[in-house]
């Protein structure tokens, strides 16, 4: 769906100046609540200490199951307010069902889930409800808030904090006469440690890159790796740079060349999938979200904890790099029962969520106090790693052209990896497709 129509251009010097879409370098440091969302009263009707009630009705994506099972009845019990429903549906098909809701004025649906591409679409569209400055938590690390805004504008709060990392299955690196509890470094290890695990009909690496946000995400990773970028200080898309075409090479390359990758990553479209395939032992090496290490270490998985290891991407020009994952809740702007809204989006980032996300699910955190607490590290032993990313670019990009950006990317790369177009086609094409975009957003 297309909605390109809703939306007022934005300058391009404005939005690089805020520090908010192009993703973050550093995954800790505290927000300053001042220097993000509009001041003006007249903004927002919301009083974040203010008395609510009533009822509202949640969207989500099927991410997070401690709502349904807990926490929607502590809200009710902790506010009064009454979760009419709670719907959960697959991301994929998320996009079109909000855009669709909001088109038609729809009040129906309260919060909605959210992410840095969401946040910036539709709240540049005028569909999220921006909040005041004091509605946002003073000790919200930059990522989880990044998830939720877009050009110094502040749609919602986050509710988990999100960075890929690296696992890998111990057991089969000790039969293949690899170190099991030495990450490998560079891309270059990667691939023949790779190589060295395909074996018995068992790929050494799968991903997922079977629908248009995986392939996007599964390129940026790597174009990160190869220390390119994708966009200049101007927003100029940078598709095709030396350091993409050689990402997209090394993908094309670890399928083709190297048969180390799982020709099924071409089909797997949802990080949830390819968790299941690294817990039950049919992959060695996944580059996946932080709960990959709450489902390989759970009761019915084949992986436990003493046989998953887990560190930092290995780079290709660059030690390592990563994308960010976090997502948020955002107020319907529609909704007749904003007050309400905002209470659900406030539990969401509380202490009181924030543990039962890290401790059931496997997710990071969205405050400072909960990510430097022992308890997480005792439960996720993951954010050792999480932290030693704030070494190294980490990027998601989310953009009002986002959701373009993924179907015009999907297929170029699909023709990559199907050796249709050479990758240096591919992204020369795709380079072509995205400038216009990026133009009657930007102006």
């Amino acid at each position: 769906m297309r909605l390109s129509s809703s939306f007022s251009s934005v300058s391009r010097r404005t939005v690089l100046g805020t520090g908010l879409a192009a993703g973050a370098v550093g995954l800790v440091g505290c927000v300053d609540p001042a220097g993000t969302a509009s001041s003006d009263p007249s903004e927002s009707a919301l009083d974040p200490a203010g008395e609510a009630s009533g009822e509202i009705s949640i969207l989500d994506d099927n991410t997070n199951l401690v709502f349904k099972n807990g926490l929607i009845e502590t809200f009710e019990k902790e506010t009064g307010i009454k979760v009419k429903t709670y719907e959960m549906a697959n991301f994929n098909d998320l996009h079109d069902r909000f855009a669709t809701l909001f088109a038609a004025e729809d009040s129906s649906i309260d919060v909605i889930m959210t992410w840095a591409g969401w946040s910036a679409e539709f709240g540049q569209a005028g569909w999220l409800h921006e909040l005041p400055n004091d509605a946002i938590p003073s000790d919200l690390i930059r990522p989880a808030l990044d998830a939720v805004s877009w050009d110094s504008k502040v749609y919602g709060l986050p509710k988990f904090a999100s960075v890929q990392t690296m696992f890998w299955n111990k057991e089969h690196f000790t039969k293949a006469g690899l170190d099991p509890d030495t990450a490998v470094e560079t891309w270059d290890q990667f691939v023949a440690a790779a190589k060295a695990l395909t074996t018995d009909g068992r790929y050494g690496y799968t991903c997922d890159m079977g629908n248009p946000a995986g392939a996007y995400q599964n390129f940026l990773r790597t174009l990160l790796l190869a220390g390119g970028d994708l966009y200049d200080d101007q927003w100029n898309p940078q598709l095709d740079s030396e350091a993409g075409i050689e990402a997209l090479t090394k993908l094309v390359e670890l399928l083709h060349l190297h048969k180390a990758m799982d020709p099924a990553s071409l089909q797997i479209t949802n990080a949830s999938d390819l968790v299941e395939v690294f817990s039950q032992g049919n992959t060695s090496i996944v580059f996946n979200w932080p709960f990959q290490w709450a489902t390989a270490t759970a009761e019915g998985a084949v992986t436990t904890a003493e046989t998953t290891g887990n560190g930092l991407i290995p780079g290709i020009n660059v030690r390592s790099a990563s994308i960010d994952g976090s997502e948020g809740y955002a107020i319907n702007t529609y909704s007749k029962n904003k007050a309400a809204a905002l209470k659900w989006l406030q539990f969401a980032s509380s202490a009181t969520t924030q543990r039962e996300i890290v401790g059931q699910e496997g997710w990071f955190p969205v405050s400072q106090e909960i990510l430097d607490d022992p308890a997480t590290l005792e439960a996720l032993p993951v954010v050792e790693t999480y932290k030693q990313s704030t070494e190294y670019a980490t990027r998601r990009w989310g953009t009002p052209w986002s959701n373009e950006l993924d179907q015009l990317l999907s297929v170029r790369i699909s023709n990559a990896m199907n050796q249709r177009e050479t990758p240096e086609e591919a992204l020369k094409a795709a380079q072509e497709e995205l400038k216009p975009i990026v133009d009657k957003y930007m102006g």
